[in-house]
């Protein structure tokens, strides 16, 4: 029996068009992307999972910022891929020189031809329409008849009168069934997850695309509040649950506050606040740091080990005022987030400013609960819920000598033995 080799020429053939169809294409995407900067369709786009994982928006914008960076140098390498491409298939240069040449000549003709073709397709087009047309009469009757009950009742031998009886009952009994789809815009007030400017209701697109907002996160359900140099008068979130405290949430990654009130550390930049509320809430640990207030109201709380420092100090008593350009009240009543966040966001050198912040009846878990870097004129924690270790040794709601009041009024805080909530 003859043994028959395998035709390693047309084995060839098939592995030179493959590469050269690679390379083709993977240079004109490359001269695309180079030319485009396609960063707002990404952004549209990404994340995209995938059965490898999620190829997150950051990435693909590291890439982005490589070629921009390199520009020539990018569009160059994609040329010469397609070039290089074309060669291989053409199998000559000068075969392929005699068709770079040709293209001008082909783009004179190109009108006559494009009309040609246009021409093909306009016939093509009327043949299907008068075919179309020629089998539609039996539709057009019997939608017209499906249409009209009367006729379709008349065609099964009934007389007016009989028809004109049964449509009146019909049309008596019947009911009607009206839906409204309604579509909810995203708001601080509809309890919507994002990245609010302060004082901004909506939020803040250009601040979602600067942080990746659900880009490097898909399941990212945080409610962060930037604020800037615009004072504003009210903040108040309260009936929400926040982190793990239910069903198929959990903080974000490398996250681990549930709750987070800060300025900036190390900075000139401060939360000025002239009244903060901090009542009813249930934290896994409390911690305050780092804050100066003219008084402080610690009252009524438990928790599961408690270290309250009463450092006093000199500041004054403190309020918030804007005139005509303070913003008004931004409130949101019940959600769930996995992360509660406000913060001085891109300020360096001014303090964000609140006259009044409440935070009220959050029930929080799987993580802590922050406020830092603030400056206060009153502020009340009162009626909280702090623990999840059942030690007192912990020391799980902690007022830490870096606060400083003027005035400090402490009653009535019990050390209790407590777990974290159930997940709801």
């Amino acid at each position: 029996m003859k043994l028959r080799l395998p035709n390693f020429k047309k084995i060839g053939n098939i592995a030179l068009n493959i590469f050269t169809f690679l390379t083709v294409i993977i240079g004109t995407i490359g001269v695309a992307i180079t030319t485009v900067n396609p960063v707002n369709l990404w952004w549209n786009i990404a994340p995209i999972q995938t059965p490898l994982g999620i190829i997150t928006y950051s990435k693909v914008m590291q890439y982005f910022e490589f070629i921009q960076a390199y520009y020539y140098f990018a569009l160059g390498a994609s040329a010469f891929t397609i070039l290089l491409g074309l060669a291989i298939h053409l199998r000559s240069l000068s075969q392929l020189i005699k068709i770079l040449k040709a293209i001008p000549m082909n783009i004179l003709k190109s009108p006559l031809i494009l009309y040609k073709d246009l021409k093909r397709l306009r016939d093509w087009i009327f043949n299907k329409i008068e075919y179309l047309n020629s089998e539609s009469t039996k539709w057009r009757r019997f939608f017209t008849v499906m249409k009209s009950p009367y006729s379709m009742l008349r065609a099964f031998g009934l007389n007016p009168q009989m028809a004109i009886g049964l449509l009146a009952v019909g049309g008596t009994a019947g009911t009607a069934v009206a839906v409204n789809e309604i579509v909810i815009e995203r708001s601080f007030e509809n309890r919507s997850p994002g990245i609010y400017s302060a004082p901004g209701e909506y939020p803040d697109e250009e601040l979602e695309k600067l942080m990746a907002w659900r880009k490097d996160n898909p399941n990212d359900n945080t409610l962060r509040i930037v604020l800037g140099t615009t004072p504003v008068e009210e903040i108040t979130i309260s009936n929400v649950s926040v982190g793990t405290a239910f069903s198929g949430s959990a903080l974000p990654s490398g996250k681990t506050e549930a709750i987070l009130i800060e300025g900036k550390s190390g900075m000139n930049t401060r939360l000025e606040i002239g009244e903060l509320v901090f009542e009813r809430n249930t934290c896994k640990t409390l911690t305050l740091s780092d804050i100066n207030a003219y008084k402080v109201v610690v009252q009524h709380n438990i928790s599961d080990g408690q270290s309250i420092a009463q450092t006093i100090g000199t500041s004054r008593d403190l309020r918030i005022s804007g005139g005509n350009f303070m913003a008004k009240k931004l409130s949101t009543e019940g959600g769930l987030y996995d992360r509660i966040w406000l913060d001085s966001g891109s300020l360096t050198s001014t303090n964000a400013k609140i006259n009044k912040l409440n935070l009220s009846n959050i029930v929080s878990k799987g993580g802590t609960c922050v406020i830092r870097q603030a400056d206060i004129g009153l502020l009340t924690i009162q009626y909280n819920q702090t623990g999840h270790d059942q030690n007192f040794a912990t020391k799980e709601f902690a007022v830490q000598s870096s606060t400083k009041a003027s005035i400090w009024e402490v009653n009535d805080n019990r050390e209790v033995l407590l777990t974290e909530p159930a997940t709801q």
